[in-house]
């Protein structure tokens, strides 16, 4: 049976135990709590050490999504500006873009934990009982604190108590021991030096960086493919007011067609092809309003938006920009600038580095080590324990016989370096063709885009000129259908064309590394220093 000190005993070992899970549970509530900033921390400082991200990088990847409200009654006016700014904030596939660089910093974050102090500790209170009256009750503490070291080596701080408590019907005792030491460990060959301890902290950091610029690059791809989408809605809308005009020259066409056969100035037939051409044109017109409607709701979609929410587009498609720079110019800042030439350059040095490791492990293991403690032995009372001082040190020759898997680790990391090798030259020349596609197809749009003009005023002098010789009599109402159908394609393919320039101006910027996107999704030319 207990006694009442043993009892008083337990119940404060409860207590401590209940404490100490309660500054767990607060412990870990706080680390989640902090987990935002410090990701926040780590990927502004990757940023910062990279000096050729966009400056706006962080403020994009740092927006959260907001969600949308239902739909309603109110018309939302959307220009390309705005359309930027929404798909910025609701896309759920930008939102995706970001919960991924934030998963990057969540590695970063735990691989950075293995290089600082790892502590680890175990409280257990064991009791025994027999049906001879004898209880025994044991209790011990074990903490351990350890580090890697710059040098290679580690530094580990570990200690015990214990408690052994024996109980009989007439007596009992109690025995005390503790134990404080400090160990450090440091390998001389294989495994010495900062790039062989923490070569995966050195990666973690770097493969933060290659997702910070991936993110930026995607953000870029992300905002030219939203305005591509938005001109493809201006060209349709354009295409639909086309047709709605065509469809009123259709109608006067017709009207005017059955006026000159009344008075025997016009045959039946012009009539005929009249009221067909209206038919026909009106068709279209509930085709592409159709098209219309349908290719609205998926962008929508694509900003995040509700698909059901009424808006119109307005803005026009800009006239032609001429281009600050000439080629070479371009292929010179593609080849400083471009993120992922710049990832592909700094994959050879990992891949040089990961050599360096590999040779490094072919070297003999040689270590060295020393140690300093302090022992308690057993006593009966804590008050007459008296410490000991222990001290050692030594050094540890292990003779590798068996290098194949090392040696088969160089000769994989050296055929990964041939590969990075000519994946960086292979993308540098990807980059240069890039360029010069975008500044080649830049011109020959440029000329496209005169060319369109210059149809369009034609196609509008030959309608014109057509309906005045039908009106004479000197022409039948085909040729005026024809002239019409002509003028509506001529307006078309220019409103295209021009759409197609302002892409290929926005691409050119962006495959030679001077396009930034701004926090509210607008674009943004980077200038030199």
């Amino acid at each position: 049976m207990y006694d009442v000190d043993f009892m008083k005993h337990i119940k404060h070992i409860s207590i401590l135990i209940l404490m100490i899970a309660l500054i767990i549970i607060q412990a870990a509530c706080t680390s989640i709590r902090k987990l935002d900033q410090q990701i926040k921390a780590n990927t502004i400082t990757a940023a910062e050490e990279d000096s050729e991200l966009p400056g706006n990088t962080i403020s994009n990847a740092l927006i959260k999504i907001e969600a949308t409200e239902d739909a309603n009654a109110n018309i939302l006016e959307l220009d390309l500006n705005q359309a930027l700014a929404l798909a910025t904030i609701h896309s759920r596939e930008l939102q995706t873009k970001r919960d991924n660089l934030y998963k990057s910093g969540l590695s970063l974050l735990g691989t950075k934990r293995d290089f600082s102090i790892e502590l680890t500790g175990t409280l257990d209170y064991i009791f025994n009982s027999s049906i001879d009256n004898e209880d025994s009750n044991n209790g011990s503490l074990r903490f351990n604190a350890s580090r890697i070291l710059p040098t290679g080596g580690t530094v580990a701080l570990s200690g015990n108590s214990n408690i052994d408590s024996l109980s009989f019907t007439n007596r009992s005792s109690t025995t005390y021991d503790n134990y404080l030491g400090l160990r450090i460990d440091q390998p001389l060959l294989a495994g010495a030096g900062y790039n062989a301890s923490h070569e995966s902290l050195i990666q973690a950091k770097r493969d933060m960086t290659y997702s910070l610029r991936e993110f930026a690059l995607d953000r870029q791809e992300f905002s030219v493919r939203i305005m591509s989408r938005f001109y493809d809605l201006l060209i349709q809308k354009a295409v639909l007011e086309n047709t709605s005009a065509n469809v009123k020259q259709s109608t006067q066409l017709r009207e005017r067609s059955e006026a000159m056969f009344r008075v025997q100035r016009a045959p039946s037939i012009d009539v005929l092809r009249a009221k067909q051409q209206e038919l026909s044109s009106i068709n279209q017109l509930s085709k592409t309003e159709a098209e219309f409607d349908i290719q609205l709701r998926r962008f929508l979609l694509e900003l995040g938006m509700p698909i059901e929410q009424e808006a119109i587009i307005t803005g026009e498609i800009p006239e032609v920009t001429n281009i600050a720079q000439d080629e070479a110019t371009y292929l010179t800042s593609a080849k400083q600038r471009r993120l992922d030439l710049q990832t592909a350059t700094d994959k050879v040095e990992d891949s040089q580095r990961r050599i360096k490791q590999a040779r490094n492990l072919l070297r003999p293991k040689l270590n060295l080590y020393g140690e300093v403690g302090m022992t308690a032995e057993e006593t009966e009372s804590l008050s007459d324990q008296e410490l000991k001082d222990n001290y050692g040190a030594g050094i540890t020759l292990e003779i590798p016989f068996d290098l194949r898997d090392e040696r088969d680790a160089l000769k994989k990391a050296s055929l990964d370096l041939d590969a990075d090798v000519r994946t960086l030259a292979s993308k540098t020349d990807e980059v240069s063709l890039e360029v010069m596609d975008n500044f080649t197809t830049l011109k020959f749009l440029r000329e496209s885009v005169k060319i369109e003009k210059m149809n369009i005023d034609i196609a509008i002098k030959r309608a014109k000129n057509a309906m005045f010789l039908f009106k004479n009599g000197d022409l039948l109402n085909r040729d005026v259908v024809e002239a019409e159908n002509e003028l509506l394609d001529a307006r078309n393919a220019y409103v295209r064309v021009l759409a197609q320039y302002e892409i290929q101006r926005i691409e050119l910027l962006r495959n030679s590394g001077t396009l930034d996107i701004a926090a509210d999704g607008n674009f943004l030319i980077i200038e030199d220093n």
